[in-house]
């Protein structure tokens, strides 16, 4: 049995943990190559491993392809042989140089620092490990080759191991990883990255970054759905990205070492081309509003300042076939600068709330909820409420969830569309109080199923926060463009409920495809508003033909004199009125979405993206 003296945490370490008000916790770091680092090192087809250049800026790179390239040596050593670009790694060329000439580089004293993860995405395992390099060579592949001004070489390594650390498998999506052929080549070493690096970024489900104490060295991923990384916009000087930190084990040992030494490398691999970008820059942590005002929904973010970079082409030795993604991945989190300038503001710290007053049932699945708010606020026709339900169903924190993995990173914060008109001019509408508002919902989520679970209890108060109004879709008409088009389906035809105080009827043609059990939504909205039947052509799908309550259901919306159409929505019925129509609406999903934008191609169309 092997004993040893447990490992403190450093200063940035306690720092992060104190801020973030976790409880007291040991380090599971050992102080050596543990048997199940050892173990996971033989067989992990990757190793991303980290080192600092001259000017102490750490980089990252990722070796392999094949299992059986890393090995345990014995006494806390560990021995790496595989294939690198010699001229274009950066972690090469800062450990043993870039020709490759076969000339062994022994350390003196303690040796550089270095740190590695070895991982399997296959299954979802990675270990960490930290020390120092004893030696190590770059040479051909064939010794009988020349080695002078080789792209390709081989990498022979030594290094200590003086920790290692077991991961979980939170935000690891799954690969097949098999071997490819290189042939690297510097597309740019810019700071300021281009087009195509950039597009790289956005596209990624995972990245490598290495950080630094001043003592020691640590080497982890960051993964999630793809996009999860986002650059800021261009503005002149380097590239600046940021990243959202998901719920963890709360060791905080990457960003501990940002608090000590505010630098970070990262490689961000493409398992389908080949390629990799390397960066290094500094770091600086987004806590809680900060965060929040670049990043809306996040508590805790980093922002990278990149000070140098290289994107090489086809410079990764395997390929990685998409598997299963993680069940935690949280759902990407926009830029603020990506969304709409006059969105609601997410990071407000002093929110108010709203009480629930009535829930009106109108089918199985929809219902209208009817709100009184606690503070005076304005919000116009054509805009969003963002409603933050985290009292309610925040249960504070919890390291894996398996029946409900994606609850970790939610922040129970939602957007529903406003579908009661304002009581503000030049129409106002005075059916509700000057403090209430409606949102009508289907039933998807968990957010929605509080609201349908509450909404029914009679004198049971219940309230919500409220982040604010936001948005800007209007539908409206003008003098030069009086007739207009709405293309909804299902909810989607929420939008346009707050406008029709202000829209004349006869011309908008409202286009909506409806399932038969949501007739109910269809009534409700005929009933209170006079003349709109007239205006409204009605796509029904999946009529049950025994089903009483849809027949009765089309029976009262047919009364009413809609036109209705017992198909779905075609690209002639859109066509009939492109004579007529200057502005088309869209608020549909998106495989819809696409359908239509085809189909009135050289149109002016507006839709509502509600993708953040």
């Amino acid at each position: 049995m092997t004993f040893y003296q447990a490992l403190e945490f450093h200063d940035g370490e306690k720092l992060m943990q104190k801020k973030l008000h976790v409880p007291g916790l040991d380090n599971p770091t050992v102080p050596m190559l543990s048997p199940q680092a050892a173990n996971m090192l033989q067989r992990a087809p990757l190793l991303a491993f980290g080192t600092l250049d001259p000017e102490g800026r750490p980089w990252t790179t990722v070796w392999g392809g094949n299992t059986g390239f890393s090995k345990p040596l014995g006494n806390n050593m560990i021995g790496i042989r595989t294939s690198v670009a010699a001229e274009l790694d950066p972690v090469v060329e800062f450990l043993v140089g870039s020709d490759a000439k076969g000339e062994v580089v022994k350390e003196e004293g303690e040796g550089r620092l270095l740190s590695g993860l070895a991982i399997d995405l296959g299954t979802r395992k990675r270990v960490k490990l930290a020390g120092k390099m004893v030696a190590g060579m770059l040479g051909s592949e064939d010794s009988e080759e020349s080695m002078e001004n080789v792209q390709q070489g081989v990498l022979q390594l030594v290094a200590h191991i003086d920790e290692s650390l077991g991961n979980c498998p939170k935000y690891l999506n799954k690969r097949d990883m098999h071997p490819a052929a290189t042939d690297p080549r510097l597309v740019s070493d810019s700071a300021t990255l281009d087009q195509r690096a950039i597009h790289l970024i956005h596209k990624v489900d995972l990245m490598f970054l290495s950080t630094n104490s001043g003592s020691h060295m640590d080497t982890n991923h960051r993964g999630g759905s793809p996009g999860f990384i986002r650059c800021l916009p261009q503005e002149g000087g380097s590239t600046q990205f940021v990243y959202p930190e998901y719920s963890g084990n709360r060791l905080y040992q990457s960003l501990g070492n940002m608090i000590l030494e505010p630098k970070a490398g990262f490689c961000f691999p493409d398992f389908e081309t080949g390629d990799c970008l390397f960066v290094t820059g500094t770091t600086a942590i987004l806590f809680g509003k900060d965060a929040a005002e670049i990043m809306p929904r996040s508590n805790l973010a980093v922002r990278v300042t990149i000070t140098a970079a290289r994107y090489v082409a086809s410079v990764l030795p395997f390929r990685g076939d998409t598997g299963e993604f993680s069940p935690y991945n949280p759902v990407v989190r926009y830029l603020a600068t990506e969304q709409a300038a006059s969105r609601a503001d997410t990071s407000n710290q002093n929110q108010i709330t709203a009480k629930l007053l009535e829930q009106t049932i109108l089918t199985p699945t929809i219902s209208r909820f009817r709100f009184s708010l606690s503070n005076a606020t304005t919000f116009k026709a054509g805009q969003y409420v963002t409603i933050d339900a985290s009292e309610h169903l925040d249960f504070g924190y919890s390291h894996m969830r398996d029946d409900d993995p994606r609850s970790l990173n939610d922040d129970f914060v939602r957007t529903f569309t406003v579908s009661s008109p304002p009581g503000l001019p030049p129409h106002p509408s005075k059916r509700l109080a000057d403090d209430e508002f409606e949102i009508t919902i289907r039933k998807v989520g968990v957010v929605t199923d509080l609201l349908f679970r509450h909404g029914l209890k009679k004198g049971a108060e219940f309230e919500v926060g409220v982040k604010g109004f936001g948005g800007e879709f209007v539908v409206e008409q003008t003098e030069e463009k009086p007739v207009v088009a709405f293309i909804a389906a299902g909810v989607g035809i929420t939008p346009l409920m707050p406008c029709l105080t202000s829209l004349e009827l006869g011309s908008l043609r409202l286009l909506w495809t409806l399932r038969a059990a949501d007739l109910g939504l269809a009534l409700d909205m005929i009933k209170n508003t006079q003349r709109l039947a007239q205006s409204l052509t009605l796509f029904v799908t999946g009529m049950d033909p025994a089903s009483y309550d849809d027949k009765r259901s089309l029976k009262n919306v047919e009364e009413h004199g809609v036109q209705v159409e017992y198909r779905r929505m075609e690209k002639g019925d859109l066509e009939r009125l492109m004579p007529e129509v200057r502005r088309w609406y869209i608020c549909t999903g998106t495989g819809q979405r696409s359908a239509v934008l085809q189909w009135l191609s050289g149109q002016e169309v507006l839709y509502e993206d509600y993708n953040f």
